[in-house]
């Protein structure tokens, strides 16, 4: 090989060995990218909050009932307290409890398939039926019997109750013009009869309210709505102060409410909060499907990263192969320039 081929191969040779270490570079940058978006993914990976399952102790409470008579009354709350009433008497708690308490109280009844008919007398009158009930107006009931076993005080109790519990239906409507008003009239617009539960029903013939008898001889898929009045059973919220008695254990043994000279002895159970526990289990069977959904993205992530990581690697073992190629063949050809200098400068020495 001459020495202008010789130079211009070694020459070849030298930019494509730099071009390899070039590229070289480029590959370990870029795996230092890979492995800095590794690190990150790890750091989050590491400094996520693992959920954790609710327990039943941390909505689970001590409450604690008294026997009043034949009622049972559950306090729901016990405060610290300082306060001495008219008599002297020092209390050491304000206590709210519930008790179950018995009102009068007008109610609402949805009659879903009503069957409501007109049906025509001879005289040219005619009545109303809901189902196999015969309804009777109001204003034929007689006004003036103010017995005991009248009817009239009877109904009227009961409207005025339902009056005052459903003061935007027709039936108040009529009812407060009669009472407010005298207004006999009204009382043609109110229908009532007994249904199985012996619970007197009021509804109106003509309504603004959305249903009446008319409406729902009209449309037969019309909700009737009647009202009765009756005693609900319901619990009702109180607050005494009281003194709280203790034991060594600091759980509450006896109460004395304000206004009453009664020691009432106290039971402790434990309740569990079912409803707010079923919602911390959904919020934490949620939170558990996010935490598993990060740590799948970040397990896909690092895998992609690896694969990436691997390419890389397998190309740089390639490029290093091929500069300890180039490397050998340099020393090659500059062996053969050294002999040409070495073989040109004999010549002309000689």
């Amino acid at each position: 090989m001459g020495m202008a081929a010789s130079q211009a191969r070694w020459i070849s040779l030298a930019a494509r060995k730099t071009n390899v270490e070039y590229e070289g570079q480029q590959i370990n940058q870029a795996r230092t990218a890979l492995a800095n978006e590794s690190s990150q993914l790890w750091n989050e990976l590491y400094s996520m909050d693992v959920p954790t399952a609710p327990s039943t102790t941390e909505f689970t409470k001590t409450q604690y009932t008294f026997e009043n008579g034949d009622t049972t009354q559950t306090i729901s709350e016990i405060q610290p307290a300082e306060y001495t009433d008219a008599d002297g008497i020092n209390y050491n708690s304000y206590i709210t409890y519930y008790t179950k308490v018995a009102e009068y109280t007008g109610i609402r009844n949805t009659n879903s398939n009503p069957q409501v008919q007109f049906v025509a007398s001879q005289d040219g009158t005619g009545y109303y039926m809901v189902g196999t009930r015969k309804l009777s107006c109001l204003n034929a009931v007689d006004r003036n019997d103010t017995s005991s076993t009248g009817a009239w005080n009877t109904y009227s109790a009961q409207l005025d109750q339902i009056a005052a519990d459903w003061p935007t239906t027709q039936i108040a409507k009529d009812w407060l013009n009669y009472r407010n008003n005298g207004d006999l009239t009204a009382l043609d617009n109110i229908y009532l009869w007994t249904d199985n539960s012996s619970h007197i029903n009021f509804t109106s013939k003509v309504a603004t309210t959305g249903d009446s008898l008319d409406e729902c001889m009209a449309d037969p898929m019309i909700g009737l709505h009647s009202y009765y009045a009756d005693y609900q059973t319901q619990n009702k919220e109180l607050s005494k102060y009281g003194i709280v008695e203790y034991d060594s254990e600091g759980r509450a043994t006896s109460v004395q409410l304000e206004g009453s000279t009664v020691v009432y002895a106290l039971e402790a159970t434990s309740v569990t909060d079912e409803n707010a526990y079923n919602d911390a289990m959904n919020d934490y069977n949620y939170q558990q499907q996010v935490y598993e959904k990060k740590i799948q993205d970040i397990n896909a992530k690092t895998e992609q990263i690896q694969t990436e990581d691997r390419t890389l690697e397998l190309r740089l073992k390639a490029l290093d192969t091929e500069q300890n190629a180039l490397q050998t063949e340099m020393d090659a050809v500059h062996k053969i320039i050294s002999k040409n200098i070495e073989g040109t400068f004999k010549t002309f020495s000689s």
